[in-house]
């Protein structure tokens, strides 16, 4: 029985006048089918005919297909008497599953295309329960004419889209196709009632940190009216208020932030300077499962100093200027972990005498900070960098250096947690003697923030009056573009190159181990082969082609490379990348999966 409100004949001589006269008023025909129609027809759909493509490297063992399989399962029992086709796309409308409850039904899916593999999109196929659900985000139910193709027109099609439960993106949709005289609103009712189990499974099919952190969040979120921010590694949860207390750089910026932060401490209560100027107050604590952080959730206020209340959310507010003769908020960095270390850095290198100590990973920047730093306060050329060899070949020789210092200059120790215990002493001791007020002291050192230890290494740490810590380049987002910008205009000064967007979302999702080192070293592997230009995502490195889940062994890395390569050799194709490398199309399709490749 079909449930259409209206009859086929004023269905079909609607449909027949709008494609004579697309302005045509549809009169009689459901608001959401009449705009369906005018896609169709503004897309150059052929009535007549069913033209969409086949695909055949879709993912047929996704965490959707995984989830929703069993749940596609009890719907076929549920209506084993009604022979339909149970269908499951993915969020570019392709089927990806069908289950049908009668033979018959399956051959007549298999001579309009709906089958694995292919695309039922709006733009391909008109107004149909897959298609019409993307476009409009919302369940439908299509009944004989309201389809825009006319072989389509003796069917029915429930559609529902299905949501991640968390980013409330749509990422796939499930439909229940059937003859028009087997119609019935009860379809609609239960495909949406399906798809919403659906959306349940891929609620819990999260791992145990992902889930501590929905949980704590909504624990938070649910005690009153506040801005709730949890941040994982991999996820990031905002309630409403967040969303309108902050700006999106604001918001990018903070989660950053709280990455950086939620390594270091179990919990912050700070004062926050974003990047539009807005001063907030984040109180943070971090989630843990067993031994591991699973992020961090907290509540963001902008506080009201003038009444001495934090408490309360109020309209944004600008933190207070920098003083005028204070160098460049860290050169325009977006982070505040940054921009803290570099102010930290710049009150030390304002005194004559300065020890100050800048922690962080290798290759984050520590040393570019202090040379930064120094040649805004004091001019150019004034920085000394010694390398841990250098130390270690000559300890004394640098001790001397240390005792006669050079009132100028800024003698910068770089990477102290690399040397050898005696050296180590050797430095401290030449640290006691060079006091001298004739002779100020200006020295600073570097340091990985988690390899300090010992009592030769405490011995040294006394001596020092400053101290800062740098963030990773993954916890600097919002400064990638500028600083990508920057490092091309260094690598090839003078010459017309740039990074397309989708390039820049590529670099955006990597991780960079290696910080600001190995983003050098990737723009310039992309210089190799696009000398100028554009660069796309295909010039990037292997490295830059995949986002894994965790640090890969020397052997993974071979075997992604090796993925990326072939993929690449066969434009994007998996089925004819798989060939290539001897793997099943499922071997492939996991292994994508597990070193989180780009498409």
């Amino acid at each position: 029985m079909a449930d259409a409100p209206v009859g086929h004949t004023p269905l079909t001589r609607a449909r027949v006048s709008h494609l004579d006269r697309s302005d045509v008023d549809l009169l009689g025909v459901r608001d959401h089918v009449a705009a369906s129609w005018r896609r169709s027809l503004a897309r150059g759909v052929d009535p007549a005919t069913i033209a969409n493509r086949y695909h055949p490297d879709l993912d047929l063992d996704s965490r959707l297909v995984r989830c929703a399989q069993p749940v596609i399962d009890r719907l076929a029992e549920q209506i084993a008497d009604v022979p339909v086709c149970i269908a499951l796309t993915d969020d570019h409308a392709r089927l990806v599953v069908r289950r049908d409850t009668g033979r018959g039904i399956g051959l007549l899916a298999d001579g309009n295309n709906f089958a694995t593999g292919f695309g039922y999109g709006e733009g391909e196929v008109g107004t149909n329960g897959v298609g019409t659900v993307l476009e409009s985000g919302e369940s439908v139910h299509i009944v004989g004419a309201e389809h825009f193709v006319e072989r389509l027109q003796g069917y029915a099609c429930a559609g529902a889209p299905v949501r991640d439960p968390l980013t409330r993106r749509i990422e796939g949709v499930l439909d229940v196709s059937c003859r028009s005289e087997h119609s019935s609103p009860v379809l609609h009712s239960l495909v949406r009632s399906a798809a919403a189990q659906i959306q349940d499974a891929l609620l819990h099919d999260r791992d145990a940190g992902q889930q501590a952190l929905l949980d704590a969040w909504s624990r938070v979120d649910t005690r009153g009216r506040r801005a709730v921010l949890a941040v994982g590694g991999r996820t990031v949860l905002t309630n409403v208020l967040t969303q309108t207390l902050l700006e999106p750089g604001d918001l990018l910026a903070l989660q950053d932030h709280m990455r950086f932060v939620m390594l270091r401490a179990p919990s912050t209560d700070d004062r926050v300077d974003l990047p539009s100027g807005t001063r907030v107050r984040l109180r943070g604590t971090v989630v843990t499962v067993g031994d591991s952080v699973a992020g961090m959730i907290g509540t963001v206020s902008v506080p009201q100093e003038s009444t001495g209340d934090p408490t309360t959310v109020h309209p944004r507010s600008r933190s207070a200027d920098p003083a005028p003769d204070a160098p460049g908020p860290a050169a325009g960095s977006r982070s505040p972990a940054w921009r803290t270390a570099w102010t930290a850095v710049t009150e030390a290198l304002r005194e004559s005498s300065t020890a100050v100590l800048v922690l962080g990973e290798p290759g984050s920047g520590r040393s570019r900070m202090l040379a930064d730093v120094d040649r805004l306060l004091h001019g150019p050329g004034h920085v000394v960098p010694v390398r841990p060899e250098q130390v270690a070949a000559a300890p004394d020789a640098v001790a001397d250096r240390i005792r006669c210092p050079d009132p100028v200059r800024l003698l910068v120790l770089s990477d102290v947690d690399r040397l050898p215990a005696g050296a180590v002493e050797t430095l401290a001791a030449a640290l006691d003697t060079a006091r001298p007020a004739d002779r100020p002291l200006r020295i600073a050192a570097t340091a990985s923030y988690d390899a300090l230890g010992g009592p030769a290494y405490g011995a040294l740490l006394d001596r020092f009056r400053w101290s800062a810590t740098v963030p990773p380049l993954r916890n600097r987002s919002g400064d990638l573009p500028a600083l990508a910008g920057a490092l091309l205009a260094e690598l090839a000064p003078q010459r017309e190159i740039r990074l397309s967007p989708a390039a820049l979302r590529r670099l955006t999702r990597h991780t960079w181990p290696g910080n600001v080192t190995e983003l050098r070293d990737a723009l310039a592997a992309a210089l190799r082969r696009r000398p100028v230009g554009s660069i796309e995502p295909a010039d990037l490195p292997e490295s830059c082609q995949s986002a894994p889940r965790s640090s890969l062994r020397a052997v993974d890395q071979a075997e992604r490379d090796a993925i990326v390569g072939a993929l690449r050799d066969a434009g994007g194709n998996r089925v004819a990348a798989a060939t290539a490398l001897g793997l099943a199309r499922s071997t492939l399709y996991r292994k994508i999966r597990l070193y989180g490749i780009s498409d």
